[in-house]
This record gives C-alpha cells, sequence and structure tokens, in this order.
C-alpha cells in the first residue's frame, strides 16, 4: 500500500532560529504552564509527561496544533492520495458481485457514495468519536461478508433480459436489478452497525479486548485477504500483463523509489532568497495513482493504435460517452438504491464484519495517539471512537453502498512519516472527499477504469491486507506448539470450509430455507469459521498471557495516568461545563472523564 513521506527541504533562518523553533516556540510555553500544574509527586506520571513532549517535539503538528487552512489543505490532500486506492478499490471490486461491471454509471454512483461516507464518518470520529487524527473509510472485512451474501447473483452468460415501460424487451450485459442485490448488504449491516452503536454507547468495547487477542485478529485480518484470491484472480486474469504490470509499478514506486528525491522549485517570500529547492520523496506518496495513470495512459495508446479493440480487458474507448452521460454532480441520500432488506445469514455474517472491524479500530487508536503527540486513549474516548463508527456503518447502510467503515492504518502510518498530527489536517482531507465524491463525473470517470488495471490493485491490497493480519504475531510465542496449533488449524479451516460451501452449496438441506441460507452464508465465511475458531481455543486451551501474547497487547493499550493531558486531547469541546452541572452525566460510558 502507498506510504506518505516527509518533505525533505532547505533549512530556513529565520533570525538566527530555525523555522522548527519557531513552530514550537508556543507549543513549549504551553506544556509548561500545563505540566506545572499537574502533580509532581509521581513519578510515573512525569515519566509520561516527559515521554509525550519528546514525541510532540517530534512532531511539526502536534494532535492539537493547527496550521494555517491553506496549509492544512495542502497537507489533507497528501491523505486524501494514501486513502484514495483503498477507498476507490472496495466498491469498483464490489461491482461485478452486483453484476454492473460493464454499467458505469452504476459504479460511478458507487464510488461517489463511498467517499461522501467516508469524509462523513470521519468529521464525526473526529468532532464526537475518539478525536483523534483518524480517517474513516471502507473496509476490506465487509467486502469479505458482502462477496460471501452476493455469490451466485449474476447469471451464467452475463446477458439479463430488460422489459421497458412501452414493452419492447432488450438484452443487457448488467443487471438492471441490481439495486435488489445491493440492497440485502445495506439492511445487514444496518441491523449489525445497532450491535456496534450498544458496544460502544454501553461500554462493552473492553469485553471484546478480554477475549479476542493477536492470535485471533492475526486469523481474522489475515483471512480477509487470503479468502479473496479468487476475486483477483478473476479480474487479474483478464490480462495478467497488465496486471502484473501494476503490481509491478508500485512496488517500484513504493519500496524501489520511496527515498528518491524529487526536486521542485518552491518561491518563498520569508527568505533573502527569491526561490529554493524542496526535495519531497513524492515516488512512494503517490506510488498507487502514478501507477494507475501510466498503465491508463498505456491502454489509451494501445486503444489508439487498434492493438487493443473493443471486447479487449485493455480497451478504453467509449469513455466519452459515458462521461457526457453523467451528471456534474450527483448527491447521495438515504434509500437511493431502494428500501433496504434483512436476512439472518446476511446479518450474522456483518455482526462478524463489525466485530473484527471494531477491534481492529481500537488497535488503530492507540497507534494514532502514539505517532500524533498524544497520550494513550481512555475508555471513554474508545466508547465513543466506537459508536461513531457504528453512526457511520449505519449511513453507509442506509445511502449505500453497504459497505462499513472502518480506521485506515494507511492513513496512521503517513502521520508517522510526515511528522503531521493535526486533528485540522484530517478534517481537510474529510471536506475533499466529500467534496470530489459530490462530483458526478469523477466517479464515472475513475468508474471506467480497465479491469486488468483493477486486477493489479486487487493482488496488491489483498496482500497486504493478509501481511499486515501477520503482523499481529509479533506478540505472540511462536515457538510455542500451542499457538502454531490455534494458528494452523484457524487458518486452514477457515480457507477449506469456504471452499467446500461455495462449491456444495446445494447440500446444504435442513429442510427450512431461512436456516439453510444461514448456513450457506457463515460456512462461506473464512473469517466467520477462522476467527471464530481462533476464539475458542485461544480462550480455551491452556497458555499464559505472555505466551498468547496478551501481556504486549495491555501493554501497548495501557491506560494513561494523567488526567489532565486526557482531558486535553479527548475531551469533546463544551462537555466539561454539561458534566460539572450534571454529575451523574460522568457515568455515561462515552462521556466519562
Amino acid at each position: 500500500m502507498e506510504t506518505t513521506v516527509p518533505v525533505e527541504e532547505d533549512t530556513v533562518i529565520t533570525n538566527g532560529h530555525t523555522l522548527e523553533n519557531e513552530i514550537f516556540k508556543d507549543i513549549d510555553i504551553e506544556l509548561k504552564e500545563h505540566n506545572a500544574g499537574v502533580n509532581q509527586d509521581s513519578t510515573k506520571e512525569e515519566e509520561e509527561t516527559r515521554d509525550y513532549m519528546v514525541v510532540r517535539k517530534q512532531l511539526k503538528y502536534p494532535v492539537d496544533e493547527n496550521p494555517s487552512w491553506a496549509v492544512s489543505f495542502f497537507l489533507g490532500l497528501q491523505q486524501y492520495i494514501v486513502m484514495f486506492g483503498p477507498t476507490f478499490s472496495i466498491p469498483v471490486i464490489l461491482a461485478p458481485l452486483l453484476c454492473i461491471e460493464n454499467n458505469v454509471i452504476a459504479k460511478g454512483q458507487l464510488l461517489n457514495t463511498m467517499f461522501v461516507m467516508s469524509g462523513l464518518s470521519t468529521l464525526l470520529q473526529i468532532f464526537f468519536g475518539a478525536r483523534l487524527p483518524i480517517i474513516q473509510s471502507g473496509s476490506y472485512v465487509f467486502f469479505a461478508v458482502a462477496a460471501g451474501i452476493l455469490q451466485d447473483k449474476c447469471s451464467a452468460d452475463g446477458k439479463y433480459s430488460y422489459t421497458h415501460d412501452n414493452g419492447t424487451k432488450e438484452t443487457l450485459n448488467y443487471d438492471p436489478n441490481w439495486h435488489y442485490h445491493i440492497s440485502e448488504i445495506q439492511g445487514n449491516l444496518m441491523l449489525a452497525s445497532v450491535v456496534q452503536l450498544i458496544l460502544g454507547g454501553f461500554g462493552l468495547v473492553g469485553l471484546l479486548l478480554k477475549v479476542i487477542g493477536p492470535l485471533t485478529i492475526t486469523v481474522l485480518i489475515s483471512l480477509i485477504g487470503l479468502t479473496l484470491t479468487e476475486v483477483a484472480a478473476k479480474s487479474a486474469s483478464a490480462h495478467w500483463g497488465i496486471s502484473l504490470g501494476m503490481v509491478a509499478l508500485v512496488a517500484l514506486f513504493t519500496e524501489y523509489f520511496k527515498n528518491v528525491p524529487f526536486p521542485i522549485p518552491k518561491i518563498s517570500k520569508k527568505t533573502e532568497r527569491s526561490c529554493r529547492i524542496v526535495r519531497p520523496k513524492l515516488f512512494s506518496t503517490l506510488s498507487i495513482i502514478l501507477s494507475i495513470v501510466l498503465l491508463w495512459v498505456l491502454c489509451g495508446v494501445l486503444t489508439a493504435t487498434n492493438v487493443f479493440t473493443k471486447g479487449d480487458a485493455g480497451y478504453t474507448g467509449g469513455m466519452g460517452k459515458e462521461l457526457s452521460d453523467a451528471t456534474w454532480f450527483y448527491f447521495p441520500y438515504p434509500g437511493q438504491f431502494g428500501a433496504p432488506r434483512i436476512t439472518i445469514g446476511g446479518f450474522v455474517g456483518m455482526l462478524a464484519g463489525i466485530i473484527a472491524g471494531s477491534i481492529e479500530s481500537i488497535g488503530d487508536y492507540y497507534a494514532c495517539a502514539k505517532l500524533s503527540g498524544a497520550p494513550p486513549p481512555p475508555k471513554h474516548a474508545l466508547n465513543r471512537g466506537i459508536l461513531m463508527e457504528g453512526i457511520g456503518c449505519f449511513m453507509s447502510g442506509i445511502c449505500g453502498p453497504g459497505i462499513g467503515v472502518t480506521s485506515y492504518s494507511e492513513n496512521i502510518g503517513a502521520i508517522g512519516l510526515t511528522k503531521v498530527g493535526s486533528r485540522r489536517v484530517i478534517c481537510c482531507s474529510a471536506i475533499l472527499m466529500i467534496g470530489i465524491g459530490l462530483i458526478g463525473k469523477f466517479g464515472v470517470l475513475f468508474a471506467s477504469l480497465p479491469v486488468p488495471i483493477i486486477g493489479g490493485m486487487n493482488l496488491v491490497m489483498f496482500g497486504m491486507i493478509a501481511a499486515v493480519g501477520i503482523s499481529n504475531l509479533q506478540f505472540v510465542d511462536l515457538s510455542s506448539s500451542r499457538n502454531i496449533f490455534v494458528l494452523g488449524i484457524s487458518l486452514y479451516l477457515g480457507l477449506v470450509i469456504p471452499t467446500w460451501a461455495t462449491r456444495n452449496a446445494d447440500k446444504i438441506d435442513t429442510g427450512n430455507n431461512d436456516v439453510d441460507q444461514l448456513l450457506i452464508v457463515i460456512l462461506r465465511s473464512g473469517m466467520i469459521i477462522g476467527g471464530g475458531l481462533a476464539c475458542f481455543l485461544d480462550n480455551t486451551l491452556p497458555g499464559t498471557d505472555d505466551e498468547r501474547g496478551m501481556t504486549g497487547y495491555k501493554q501497548a493499550t495501557k491506560n494513561s495516568e494523567n488526567v489532565a493531558l486526557q482531558r486535553k486531547i479527548y475531551q469533546i469541546p463544551g462537555t466539561t461545563r454539561l458534566l460539572n452541572y450534571l454529575p451523574v452525566l460522568k457515568k455515561l460510558p462515552f462521556l466519562g472523564e
């Protein structure tokens, strides 16, 4: 996945001080005044404050410091670029499952809606949720569930009959009733998101952390990428040369060229020199975008020279008509794809996605706090974060595209690299998501991307998701035969059982259609099978906390004892006076101090 790296430029001297000294001058004064009121008798708290100061001084803009709005929008554009690739790919990958792979307008609507929902969810998280500089967007956790629900919906030959109002019939290469298919994942996501609202509203997040450890999380996340191999293979096989070219370009820009500077002249009015050279490392920052553009241009050239003709996977002809047919502005609204539907099996699948997404986000909150110069989030901030994610998932369900939101680890990594952890920057990024998402022609343009390029993105993204899951094993004792058994049997059954269920759905016959559908969805979901088995075995087989990796997790999520710092970062503005006026509200899990 793409990452963002800091900009290297010539040091600017202002009255004998570096620009960084000027930036942190006010921060140091404020923190000194703040720390004067902190209880100095606690050695532990003093050490925590010193660590907090060290992190803040390494940042250009900590979580509670704001650059100018102009600078914020520029830095927010970087964060937008980081989240663009994974967010863009979700509705485009979802399209074949909805039988609308050849309906560019419909794919554009899904894409526009996904970006608008991501922006709104991010703003809710910043102002009312965990209040950390964290981006919310569509999660592959829910896509894996949706893939299980939507299997076998499309015709074998890809042809669909449509009767117009005047009685004439037409054969289409996409399903005109795709709204009916998406309504099932929308309704089930809405119902499952109510459970997430309960988890955050009633402070039940801590219960999940007690039973779901690193082994379970490893299996859950890894199986998301591993169970989507068929989806990746289908799209990549449209033209292996282009798909593997996408993988090669991403590897080239992200890894081989990640430290290669790109010199850009910059005019500065604050120095005696009228112009200077900055050297940002743009290749890593723009790896996905650059790879898409280069291959898209290549497909265009091959189409113009008749190497690719109509019907070929890399053909780019016909985009002009689709762009002209698309509206300039597109406004997502509740029920735009029809009334949501609920099924028992679909709800269970989405519920598993909600739990997996919540656990993943909790880990992201702690990582984001560490990188943005904030103390570890208190319980009420964690509860509010999950609560806001539940609202975001509900919005995605009622408006579309039916893929729930979660925190984006890629953007958290970008904070560590750019040294910019300001909430205002992420707020500007969310505004860009909403603004660009409302442009209808933008969605149609990117929805017309050739299938092999999407296939290459799938190979990269799904592989990285599996690797992110495996990275959680850093907390686990892999020399333990117990852990090897839990990991091996859970991963393997999480692959084998869904494969069998997909090929033998007709053999699942209990005599009750609803029960059959429930069992089919559960058995087809590697995340439910593998993750559920890993959780059961990890909590029932004998093993110490050190062996299971729980000790490392507890250290990483250790709560801060510096209440003043927590209040400054995590308290919702205006609630302090409310809590003083109505102390009983402090008992609410998402408002307590």
